[in-house]
């Protein structure tokens, strides 16, 4: 993965940001890609964190709606490879919106 950006963004009255990736070597791609964690992780939601996707914009403004963040593919089926989130994309507070963690976790 390709860090393009950072998203910086206040929640609960915080000031926060998380890195936003693309596919390495991949042509231009549409879509942004950010794998964070915090502190559900591992205890409400998917221990190694979780995913938004963002559809790019030309204002490089970006809603983050964590009602649609979701567990990777490795959080069912353990023969997937999943990339974690970076540190700096552990976020210091819990955010219990999106998936939560799957009824048969693979790890």
């Amino acid at each position: 993965m390709r860090r393009v950006g950072v998203l910086s963004f206040t929640l609960q009255g915080r000031q926060l940001q998380l890195s936003a990736f693309v596919e390495a070597g991949a042509p231009d791609t549409d879509r942004l890609f950010v794998p964070f964690a915090d502190q559900t992780s591992g205890k409400e939601t998917y221990g190694p964190g979780r995913y938004l996707d963002l559809d790019r914009t030309a204002t490089s403004i970006y809603l983050v709606d964590f009602n649609r963040a979701y567990n990777p593919y490795c959080a069912y089926n353990s023969k997937y490879d999943c990339p974690y989130p970076p540190r700096e994309n552990n976020l210091p507070l819990a955010i219990r919106a999106g998936e939560r963690a799957p009824a048969v976790a693979a790890h």
